[in-house]
């Protein structure tokens, strides 16, 4: 299973992460870490690692995170 590390920005608030984690979990993704790289002004900046079935699932993977309200996608590797 190939795993990848997204880079993700999003809203310091109850809840946000647990949004995140589900949009993972609906492309088949499994959130096998999670990095909290900063915290401020309402926003935190997180590296999560993730397992997914087939790597061609990348895109919709950004997509689906990039849906949750406040959230941006900066990279995956």
């Amino acid at each position: 299973m190939p795993t990848f590390v997204v880079r993700v920005w999003m809203p310091d608030r109850p809840g946000a992460l647990g949004a995140v984690a589900s949009r993972i979990g609906s492309v088949r993704g499994d959130l096998i870490g999670i990095d909290i790289l900063e915290r401020g002004g309402g926003r935190a900046i997180d590296e999560l690692v993730v397992h997914l079935a087939d790597a061609g699932l990348v895109p919709l993977l950004a997509r689906e995170i990039a849906q949750v309200d406040g959230v941006d996608v900066e990279d995956v590797r």
